[in-house]
């Protein structure tokens, strides 16, 4: 009763070694495997973790100050000078219309701040 079995449970491991030796070695070779497969090497050099630079033609800086075109919650868009910008807060909520500046810039991410008015 058990031979029968253990019998096409051997011929189906021999037979998947086998096809799993081919595909090893001849699967490479295809331009069906080569549309999927990575072939160039990774370049050497920095990786992403060096600082994000970025050439912008935004003549922004930290301690701009500019105003709120949409409802920041907490991205949205800023106005500086004759530039509109996308921005993004801390966190907090800022309503569109309200004076803003500029905290930080990180590569495309510029963070921004309400601005404290004093009467």
């Amino acid at each position: 009763m058990l031979l029968v079995p253990m019998l096409n449970l051997s011929i189906a491991i021999i037979a998947s070694m086998i096809v799993i030796a081919l595909l090893a070695r001849y699967l490479p070779r295809t331009s069906f495997y080569r549309r999927f497969a990575l072939m160039a090497a990774n370049p050497s050099g920095p990786s992403f973790s060096a600082p994000r630079e970025f050439v912008t033609s935004r003549p922004i800086s930290p301690g701009t100050r500019g105003l709120a075109m949409t409802m920041l919650r907490p991205s949205g868009k800023g106005k500086f000078g004759d530039q509109i910008v996308d921005v993004i807060t801390e966190g907090e909520f800022i309503s569109a219309e309200t004076p803003i500046i500029i905290s930080q810039i990180d590569g495309m991410r510029v963070l921004v701040a309400r601005t404290q008015t004093t009467s």
